[in-house]
C-alpha cells in the first residue's frame, strides 16, 4: 500500500502528459481516459452480460461496456462467461458442446430467455457505446473477428486477449486492425509487457493492469508508448460499499472497470473537472 500511496502523489501529472498526447484513431479517442467500463454490463445481476442491461449501463454513463465472449459448437459468438452452461442458465454441460439453438433453450437465471449472441450486441453499440469483449478461449477468436468485420465495428470493439502472447497470436495473425486489450501478470508479467511493447502494434490499444504489477515508472512507460491503461477498480479496492474509480483515476490510468456504475461515472466526471481545472505540465 506504501508503494501505491506513493504513486498517488505523482500521479495527476501523468495524466496531464498523457491527456496532450493526440489520438491515433477514433476509438483511442474513445478509450483515453478517465473512462468508467462496466463489468458485464451490470455484475451480478440476473441479466448481466446482455444488451439490455448494455443499455442500462450507458444510460447510466458508461462509456464501455465489459463483457464475455464463447462460441457455440457450430460456430456462432455468444455474451457468456463460464465454461459450462451450469448453475447459471437451466442448462448443464460444457457452453462449446452445445449448438446455438439448444443454447438459446437454456434459459440464463432469473430471465425467461437464454443468451444473447455477440451479433445483437454489435448491432445495438455501434455508435453508442465501446464494447471490450473477452476472448474466453481460443476458438472464439475467429468468429468474434469475423463478425466485427462484418458490421464494420473495428472502431467500437476491442478485445482482451489476456496474459501471456498465445491468443493475442492468434488474433493479430487472423486481422491487423482489430483492437486489442492484453493483461500481462503474474511471474512473467515484465516479460510479456516487454514482449508486447516491442511488436510496436498500433492496434494493441490497452495494456490491463494490476496492484501487483503497477508502478509509476511503468505506467510512464505503457502511455509513452502510446497506450492507454486499465485496471478492475475493486482489485485496487473493495467496491462493497460503493465505487472506488477515483483511486483508479488518481494513479492515472485511463480506463476503470467497476461494478458500481453510478458513482463510478460521478467520479470519473469530478477527475475530468479536476484535469481540466489543472494547467498543463508544460505551463508549470
Amino acid at each position: 500500500m506504501a508503494r501505491l500511496r506513493a504513486l498517488f502523489a505523482c500521479a495527476l501529472p501523468l495524466v496531464l502528459v498523457t491527456a496532450s498526447h493526440s489520438p491515433a484513431d477514433s476509438l483511442l479517442a474513445r478509450v483515453r481516459g478517465p473512462r468508467v467500463a462496466v463489468h458485464r454490463g451490470g455484475f451480478g445481476l440476473p441479466d448481466q452480460n446482455t444488451v439490455a442491461r448494455f443499455e442500462v449501463a450507458r444510460g447510466q454513463g458508461a462509456d464501455i461496456v465489459e463483457t464475455d465472449l464463447r462460441a457455440s459448437k457450430d460456430g456462432v459468438v455468444f455474451l457468456f462467461h463460464n465454461s459450462r452452461l451450469d448453475k447459471v442458465t437451466s442448462c448443464a454441460g460444457e457452453f462449446s458442446s452445445h449448438t446455438a439453438a439448444e443454447i438459446a433453450r437454456c434459459h440464463l437465471n432469473g430471465l425467461e430467455r437464454g443468451p444473447d449472441r455477440f451479433e445483437d450486441a454489435l448491432r445495438w453499440s455501434r455508435g453508442r457505446v465501446v464494447i471490450d469483449a473477452e476472448f474466453k478461449s481460443a476458438d472464439v477468436v475467429k468468429p468474434a473477428i469475423d463478425l466485427v468485420r462484418k458490421h464494420r465495428a473495428v472502431d467500437w470493439v476491442y478485445f482482451q486477449v489476456g496474459n501471456g502472447l498465445r491468443i493475442y497470436r492468434a488474433a493479430r495473425e487472423y486481422d491487423s486492425r482489430v483492437a486489442l486489450e492484453a493483461s500481462p501478470r503474474g511471474a512473467r508479467a515484465e516479460h510479456w509487457l516487454a514482449e508486447l511493447l516491442a511488436k510496436e502494434d498500433s492496434r494493441l490499444l490497452l495494456i490491463q493492469l494490476h496492484p501487483d504489477f503497477l508502478s509509476s515508472d511503468l505506467l510512464q512507460r505503457i502511455h509513452a508508448s502510446g497506450k492507454v491503461t486499465s485496471l478492475n477498480a475493486w482489485q485496487l479496492t473493495p467496491e462493497e460499499n460503493g465505487a472506488t474509480c477515483a483511486r483508479v483515476f488518481e494513479l492515472g490510468i485511463d480506463v476503470a472497470v467497476t461494478n458500481a456504475p453510478e458513482p463510478c461515472v460521478k467520479q470519473r466526471d469530478e477527475a475530468r473537472a479536476l484535469r481540466t481545472d489543472s494547467k498543463p505540465i508544460a505551463a508549470q
